[in-house]
């Protein structure tokens, strides 16, 4: 178990490159939001394509199981709708903000419903109106849907890349201790 540890610690500066990609990655995403749109809407057609070959290869799996037609039907649909986004991105990328806005919609409606729950909460109330609006503005302006998912991948990223950073420098500072 220590000699792991010391593995581990010795190779520090695999974090501080991982955190100087995912940096690098969320700031080119913002410097090029169309260009990022397009390859997150190609990635969300391979996502369910794959998805819906391991639908498939499930519902087969388990052909003499009850209601093994449903998930065979649902591996056909994701793979049907995986085949149309990848080859058709125009396809994906209109319908990317539209399922996103959805998303949002029954967020804050989830959030009206547990505001109930905890007595009337007024911050669950606020958050689901504000997820609602947020919602319909991506649903009718589905270009807002659309630079709202470039950006909040990209801070994600730049988050990943800072967090990464700060581990790889405490691993720095641990390898030094022990190895001076």
């Amino acid at each position: 178990m220590e000699i792991d540890k010391r593995e581990n610690i010795r190779h520090w500066w695999v974090f501080l490159l991982r955190a100087i990609l995912f940096v690098l990655l969320g700031i080119y995403m913002i410097a090029t939001p169309f260009r990022s749109y397009v390859a997150l809407s190609f990635l969300f057609g391979v996502i369910i394509l794959i998805a819906g070959v391991f639908e498939l290869i499930h519902a087969w799996n388990n052909r003499h199981a009850r209601g093994w037609g449903w998930r065979l039907l649902v591996g056909i649909i994701d793979l049907v709708l995986g085949i149309i986004f990848v080859s058709n991105l125009a396809v994906s990328m209109s319908v990317l903000p539209i399922l996103l806005g959805i998303w949002f919609l029954f967020r804050g409606f989830s959030l009206f419903s547990f505001a109930s729950v905890v007595r009337r909460s007024l911050w669950l109330i606020i958050g689901g109106i504000l997820s609602v609006i947020f919602a319909l503005i991506i649903i009718f302006n589905p270009a807002v849907g659309a630079i709202t998912i470039v950006i909040w991948i990209a801070i994600a990223f730049i988050s990943i890349g800072v967090f990464n950073g700060i581990l790889a420098f405490r691993l720095k500072a641990a390898n030094d201790l022990l190895n001076p």
